[in-house]
């Protein structure tokens, strides 16, 4: 099967049309552009595919009876189905472009026509490639929430509460800094193996000596196993709330072989609700895992469909399932599940005056400029969102200053030496924790802050560590961005919302912290 047999099917379909026709060899020839030989044998082939049939009459000159079976759109998707059976997807997206179709809008076409038909599996489209799925490395907000439906960590925060995951229970020492997790024994990887105390340590040890992440996990001394299903955690310094911190994806707990994986080495084996089973650059298949050790998954599969040209088309603030045209549908919001914020490093540029002007700029629909002493050196973070800012600076400063540059960088992956850093906090399980992970991670308050001012800054956050509930962790955190504010370091240009839209069949819907919903909570209602 290839996309020219599609073509050829498609040219013979427009000159016959749908069913019976009586017609010469030769005329069927022309609309393939080849002989009368290589017809027959390109009929054969159409017929096995059962997109037709030709049934020659005896008699030189005399008329077959040719049938078309299928439109040739639907002879597309039965291609693809095959293809796709095959896990030939490269193919997949090259029959949906058949005769110069846009691939982009006809696999959506595709994926919404599957969608109707199945009570199974549930599709999702993408705009952009998948970073490696290690939890170590995943900053996406998409990667984020594929690493929780994939793997575990120690407990799980629904952005209310504390709940059990791979450890049953946890308690402390009256101080605070030696912490006992114990597992559940039947917790295993997807590849059948017990998930263990000492998978725990190597995949949490790890994590406390990763370049970026130590400065959150600073306070951890050692990670032990006492026992091969109980993990003791001791502190430096008091954390009642290090629970929070580790539900926290980073956090999740990997095959002990896989921690220090290369990339192209690596494999995401978790003990998540859902194993990957395909993980390519144009889909991401994942399957129900049956030996979950919490509540299984409702529904067996879930696809995410990758291709780039639907990035146009998105937003960061809405996640789409596939939609048939004319299929009801519904809306899931939820409000606050991040900030957007303007960081203004540069000490000569933190005045009223500017910051307001930053306000004011990025809350106008209409054109504005922003009179800068100087030309300046920005960053912004590589979400939509976040291009949108970085375009109206860009058009907002004078047009004479070309010496300005700007740095799109990842989100999280801060770049020393800017004048302004446009970026974003997101608020992920307990936003108290949230916010305290983006002021311990980023790197370089120094640089925008007096010796007086960086001192406050540690204060706060060492109080906010030692905070005995979240309530009290985030209104201390609130006051220090109100101060960080009023200093002109660094402000609030817009919160960030998340809307879901949804096919009336897909019930189950909830939008949870990381800006997805729980997969394994999700089931199709029949047709």
């Amino acid at each position: 099967m290839n996309k020219r047999k599609l073509e050829l099917y498609e040219d013979l379909f427009k000159k016959v049309g749908p069913g019976k026709t009586h017609i010469h060899i030769g005329e069927i020839a022309d609309a393939f552009h080849c002989s009368d030989r290589h017809a027959r044998t390109l009929l054969k082939q159409m017929g096995e595919y059962q997109w037709l049939t030709w049934t020659p009459m005896k008699g030189r000159g005399q008329k077959g009876e040719l049938v078309c079976l299928q439109e040739p759109v639907t002879a597309c998707y039965q291609a693809v189905d095959h293809a796709i059976g095959q896990e030939r997807y490269d193919l997949a997206h090259q029959l949906v472009g058949f005769h110069d179709r846009s691939v982009a809008s006809n696999l959506k076409r595709y994926l919404a026509h599957t969608a109707h038909n199945s009570e199974n599996t549930i599709y999702a489209p993408f705009h952009r490639k998948l970073d490696w799925l290690h939890p170590h490395f995943a900053m996406g907000r998409t990667e984020r929430h594929l690493i929780h439906e994939v793997f575990q960590t120690l407990v799980s925060h629904d952005g209310s509460a504390i709940h059990p995951n791979l450890a049953h229970h946890w308690s402390s020492s009256h101080s605070h800094t030696c912490w006992r997790f114990h597992l559940s024994s039947s917790a295993m990887f997807h590849d059948k193996t017990n998930v263990t105390a000492e998978d725990v340590v190597n995949s949490l040890n790890a994590l406390v000596n990763s370049h970026y992440w130590r400065g959150l996990y600073d306070h951890i001394d050692t990670i032990s196993a006492v026992t091969p299903y109980c993990v003791e955690i001791n502190l430096s310094e008091p954390d009642p709330l290090l629970p929070s911190l580790l539900s926290r994806a980073e956090t999740s707990i990997l095959p002990s072989r896989f921690v220090h994986s290369e990339k192209l080495a690596f494999q995401p084996i978790g003990s998540g609700p859902f194993s990957v089973d395909i993980n390519s650059d144009k889909v991401l298949r994942l399957n129900r895992n049956e030996h979950y050790c919490g509540q299984t998954a409702l529904t067996k599969h879930i696809e995410i469909w990758i291709h780039e040209e639907w990035k146009q088309d998105k937003k960061c603030a809405e996640n789409f399932f596939f939609l048939e045209s004319g299929e009801e549908n519904y809306q899931v919001s939820t409000q606050n599940i991040g900030h957007f914020y303007v960081l203004i490093n540069h000490k000569e540029l933190q005045t009223d005056s500017i910051k307001q002007g930053f306000s004011t700029l990025m809350s106008r629909d209409d054109k504005c400029s922003l009179a800068l002493p100087f030309p300046i050196s920005f960053s912004y973070e590589d979400n939509n969102e976040s291009r949108q800012f970085s375009a109206t600076l860009q058009a907002a400063l004078p047009s004479s200053s070309g010496q300005n540059k700007s740095h799109q960088v990842e989100y999280g992956r801060a770049i020393s030496n800017q004048d302004i850093t446009l970026g974003g906090i997101r608020l992920e399980g307990d936003q108290s924790t949230s916010l305290f992970a983006f002021f311990k991670l980023y790197p370089y308050w120094q640089q925008c802050m007096t010796w007086r001012q960086h001192s406050r800054l540690e204060e706060v956050l060492n109080l906010a560590r030692y905070a005995s509930c979240s309530e009290e962790r985030k209104a201390l955190l609130n006051t220090l961005l109100h101060e960080l504010a009023e200093q002109n370091i660094l402000s609030i240009l817009a919160t960030e919302d998340l809307t879901l839209t949804i096919p009336s069949r897909v019930a189950g819907v909830e939008i949870n912290t990381i800006g997805w919903c729980n997969f394994s909570k999700l089931w199709i209602q029949p047709n």
